[in-house]
């Protein structure tokens, strides 16, 4: 026993003494709850991160026998985090784009689609390919470049996002520039992280 369990006991008697080490256990049980608590809560945050699939520049997913390489990313920043991240997967030919919202099971494969560029920044709808595209989310933000993207994105700047079914359009917007992205909704689970 430590000296001050002794000294207790000798003062207060075995009542007192029983009830103070009640009192000790009862406030190491608290503490350890909390550890407990926050290992867990850590514990969650690491597979959510997992299961948004925290991808990054130079990673390489495989989808449905297809790869796509990460070549460059524009993190869209609100609030102190990235809302959505788009990421550069060009392949031969074509400008592809991978998008993934900071919630959500799905990411968005994407194309950049120059009539949707042409139109100005979208309204409340967008029409496309005989669909009404409705918005998703949409506001001010800070544009963040990375990889293998043009660093005339850095700064502030404007998003939106418009989805019906499966269908998605991004459009980013920064000063003059604009870019437009029209594509499909996938399940993160169907990607693989190669390598």
């Amino acid at each position: 026993m430590d000296p001050i369990t002794i000294g207790l006991l000798a003062a207060m008697g075995a009542g007192g003494a029983a009830a103070v080490a009640r009192w000790r256990r009862r406030r190491r049980g608290a503490k350890g709850e909390r550890v407990e608590a926050e290992r867990v809560a850590a514990r969650k945050e690491s597979r959510a991160n997992a299961a948004a699939g925290e991808h990054r520049v130079g990673d390489v997913l495989l989808h449905m026998g297809d790869e796509s390489g990460l070549a460059g990313e524009l993190a869209l920043m609100r609030e102190g985090s990235a809302a959505m991240r788009v990421c550069s997967a060009p392949e031969k030919g074509k400008e592809r784009w991978l998008a993934f919202p900071r919630e959500g099971e799905s990411l968005y494969v994407l194309r950049t689609n120059e009539r949707l560029a042409a139109m100005g920044w979208p309204g409340v709808e967008v029409p496309f390919e005989g669909m009404v595209l409705r918005p998703v989310e949409q506001g001010a933000c800070a544009i963040a470049p990375a990889g293998e993207v043009e660093r005339r994105w850095e700064g502030v700047g404007r998003y939106a996002v418009f989805r019906a079914m499966e269908t998605v359009a991004v459009v980013i917007e920064q000063g003059t520039q604009r870019l437009a992205l029209t594509g499909k909704a996938v399940p993160r689970r169907l990607f693989e992280k190669l390598g």
